[in-house]
């Protein structure tokens, strides 16, 4: 309810200022409400400030082409349709808000230049119009945002890393007690990548949050780390229990030491100092190097945590949180992204539609946003539906009810309610209100053209609303057909990340450190789970040797950064790392392509 009032002011007072400075269409300001608003504050400053460089970034671009090519239509929309699949890219390729501001940039430059190549004389002036508001829009959202009612950032991110010490724990114990820990595997690693998320984003807001943010990634990464470590004390114990006759009393009393520690820490009775203690007693009685790595791992996690609650941040250096992006995606994706640009400009240039710019900009506007969203295909079926739907209570507002009012105060008792339900929508815990509440926002803000003086046509609303559906139908034809996002496509993505890592661990150069390798893998592992199905026990097992990936990798590095010529896991020697990655990467296919053509069959 505060999230949903607080966007309606907002609004409503986007749209007050924009009427009375007479801007030239208001209704950008209120779009860019929708656009920016969430329900943290930390998420609208961090969203804003990188909105309002991709915004000046795509005026400027805007610009250039109506200079170059306002004379040629076919020239100016091929340009525009790179510059936007460069964008598309960009924002594929690069992480966190950065990826938003190539976002911005690319729909930005449709937004300004497309009616600037209709009227080139006044080109500059519509320029600094749409970037006022745009701007206007973030500032009032912005500011509305972060004084009335502000909803912290940093309350989630204290909230996941709590939570991820219980899940921790839980896992640990199901790793010494030998029960299945495989739905605990991509619970911890979405709650790391979760965490390292919300904490680049939090920075923007809370000053406590700028203090420790070195130590809050280091405890992500020594979650990460756990994970890993656990992989080898998994193969290791069951090794010892096939080969190891008369030491399976030893390993039990070994493991049970162990958990009734991990329980005292976990219930709040032991420090790290304790915990460590209560390990290394449980290790004297099993002297396994693999229990030695997963115990010092989870002492080292109790550590930063235990930094952490000090609300110190004694990290020396900065610690590493590696990001490795799949080129091939990503130019996938600006592919499609040029693709519909092209697609709806002939559309447009061929049939002389009167309508046919504004659904090539919300066709900028849509492939654009499906870049940074999951699950393209299906986002883009409700999209079509809900454009179509939305747009009956649409017309009823705005062409029957609207005409009736007059004075702002009138006009915002009319449409105050529909941004308040939009809005409401948007912070339910359902994907598909969230969808629906975004959604008709953004189709009531387009269709409402809002004017200090407002003129009303109801074929124009019609044919707005028809250019939102046909510029969605596109983008969902092209993610459908072009390169579609499949679990198939997940996997060979996977894939070529976990190569591309391992591959830099044996490199004679820039050869990367554990952190780094450790974050690499559980990120491209996170973003692979998401394309999985959990009933599936395929694509379990496919998991799961993706997860044994990362206990190699780490013994690998382990063994490297010891002596030169140490010796790596299972007698392999350092020269033959490549190999044995490549051995373990060839797993993870055969186990995938074995589901399958089980699930074919």
């Amino acid at each position: 309810m505060i999230f949903a009032a607080k966007t309606t002011a907002s609004g409503l007072i986007a749209l007050l200022v924009a009427f009375t400075f007479n801007l030239d269409q208001p209704q950008w300001a209120l779009l860019t409400v929708f656009i920016v608003a969430q329900p943290q504050s930390g998420l609208v400053l961090a969203k804003s400030f990188y909105r309002i460089i991709g915004t000046l970034t795509g005026a400027s671009v805007a610009l250039l082409l109506v200079a170059l090519f306002a004379q040629e239509r076919v020239l100016f929309l091929g340009a525009l349709a790179v510059w936007i699949g460069i964008c598309t890219f960009g924002s594929q390729y690069m992480r966190n808000f950065t990826a938003y501001a190539f976002v911005l940039a690319g729909y930005t430059a449709a937004i300004v230049g497309i009616p600037g190549a209709l009227d080139a004389g006044n080109a500059f002036y519509i320029a600094t119009a749409r970037v006022t508001e745009i701007s206007l829009g973030i500032i009032v959202t912005a500011t509305v945002s972060h004084i009335i009612l502000p909803s912290s950032l940093a309350a989630s991110l204290w909230q996941a890393v709590a939570d991820a010490r219980v899940t921790l724990a839980d896992y640990v114990l199901a790793v010494l007690g030998n029960t299945d820990v495989a739905p605990l595997h991509a619970k911890l690693l979405s709650l790391a990548i979760a965490a390292e998320n919300l904490r680049a984003s939090a920075l923007f807001e809370d000053r406590e949050v700028r203090t420790r943010s070195g130590s809050l990634r280091l405890l992500s990464i020594a979650l990460i780390d756990v994970v890993a470590a656990a992989q080898l004390l998994g193969r290791g114990l069951e090794i010892l229990r096939r080969t190891g006759a008369g030491i399976e009393a030893q390993i039990d009393e070994a493991l049970s030491e162990a958990a009734a520690a991990v329980k005292a820490w976990h219930a709040g009775g032991l420090g790290a100092a304790g915990l460590r203690a209560g390990l290394l007693q449980a290790y004297a009685r099993l002297p396994l190097s693999g229990l030695h790595e997963f115990f010092a791992a989870l002492t080292a996690y109790a550590e930063a945590y235990e930094t952490h609650l000090s609300g110190e941040d004694r990290t020396r250096r900065r610690a590493g949180f590696a990001h490795f992006n799949d080129l091939f995606v990503a130019l996938w994706t600006g592919l499609r992204a040029a693709l519909a640009v092209v697609v709806v400009s002939s559309f447009w240039i061929l049939s002389d539609w009167p309508h046919g710019s504004t659904a090539v900009i919300l066709a900028a506007v849509a492939t654009a946003r499906l870049a940074t969203m999951g699950h393209a295909v299906p986002i883009s079926v409700a999209a079509t539906f809900i454009f179509s739907l939305a747009t009956i209570p649409a017309f009823v507002v705005v062409e029957m009810l609207l005409p009736l009012a007059s004075g702002f105060e009138m006009f915002a008792l009319i449409v105050a309610p529909v941004i308040f339900c939009c809005a409401l929508l948007m912070v339910q815990k359902k994907m598909e209100l969230q969808l629906t509440g975004f959604l008709s926002g953004l189709l009531f803000a387009s269709v409402g053209l809002f004017q200090n003086r407002m003129v009303y046509d109801p074929v124009g609303l019609l044919n707005i609303s028809i250019a939102a559906v046909f510029a969605v139908g596109t983008g969902l034809v092209l993610w459908s057909v072009v390169a579609p996002e499949t679990s198939e496509a997940a996997y060979h993505r996977f894939l070529r990340v976990a190569r591309q890592v391992m591959a830099r661990i044996s490199a004679p150069r820039r050869r990367l450190g554990l952190a780094e390798f450790e974050t690499a893998m559980a990120e491209a592992l996170a973003q692979w789970q998401s394309q999985l199905r959990p009933d599936r026990a395929s694509d379990v097992a496919a998991f799961e040797k993706g997860i044994a990936l990362l206990g190699v990798g780490r013994e690998l590095i382990r063994a490297r950064e010891g002596t030169g010529t140490a010796t790596a896991p299972y007698g392999f020697a350092l020269e033959e790392e490549t190999e044995l990655l490549e051995r373990g990467c060839a797993s993870v296919s055969a186990g995938h392509q074995k589901g399958v053509l089980h699930n074919a069959a």
